[in-house]
């Protein structure tokens, strides 16, 4: 069985050659991730026969990614190939990146499945509400679907867990909250329902997105279309 190793490589800090404007980088601050979507790269990897290392970011290699001179000025955690609220380093991060004199922007996305109360209530009091330099920080979960549905793709999903997530957020901290929405064969007809829950729960904006090339084909859209789909939808703003 092969394995494949993603965090044990020696950082030499950021390359001279990219802009030196203010930088957006997007990270995984672990390997870990409890959930199978069958589209994810990490499912992928494991149906195949391979492994990756369980392992957490290099807390030496994050502080050298937010020296100043690299002018990071906004960090995504952006479900890559892992989720990052299973990274047993994603708090101290965030923690860290709240002493910095010139704090990025901090984007995350997440499933939100499997933290209790107190994790989410952590995680409220480190997030910035106000906006800086223009941006304030953002938290989007990524639900595809309601209770019957969302763990058709986002398989080991628990939607309790993730509601006790959007509910201890969204009470603790008034920074904005996106639901993302992708569209499937199995969950189309749910995308106003999951709409209208969003607005109740006090989510910011409901984002649909039709499922891209790596939905499994048996998945894929196919009784309605995009554009009738978004007829049937108000907008959202933040």
């Amino acid at each position: 069985m092969g394995c494949i190793n993603i965090y044990t490589m020696k950082y030499n800090g950021l390359s001279s050659s990219l802009s030196v404007k203010k930088r957006r980088l997007n990270i995984d601050s672990s390997s870990r991730c409890n959930l199978s979507c069958p589209g994810c790269g990490r499912t992928k990897w494991i149906n195949a026969g391979l492994t990756a290392d369980i392992t957490d970011m290099n807390m030496d290699h994050f502080c050298a990614l937010m020296r100043p001179e690299n002018n990071v000025g906004c960090l995504t955690y952006n479900l890559s190939l892992s989720d990052p609220i299973y990274s047993g380093v994603f708090i101290e991060q965030l923690e860290y990146v709240n002493t910095l004199a010139n704090r990025p922007q901090i984007q995350i996305s997440t499933n939100g499945s499997g933290r209790n109360e107190k994790w989410w209530l952590k995680l409220s009091s480190l997030l910035n509400p106000i906006r800086v330099r223009g941006e304030s920080d953002r938290v989007e979960f990524a639900i595809d679907g309601l209770q019957d549905t969302n763990h058709l793709y986002r398989r080991n999903s628990n939607w309790d867990s993730i509601m006790l997530g959007v509910r201890t957020l969204r009470s603790n901290w008034p920074g904005p909250m996106i639901w993302r929405y992708v569209i499937f064969e199995h969950n189309y007809h749910q995308v106003t329902q999951a709409q209208t829950l969003a607005k109740q729960l006090g989510f910011d904006r409901f984002r649909p997105v039709v499922g891209d090339g790596r939905t499994p084909k048996e998945m894929l859209l196919r009784s309605k279309t995009w554009e009738e789909i978004a007829n049937d939808l108000s907008e959202m703003q933040i």
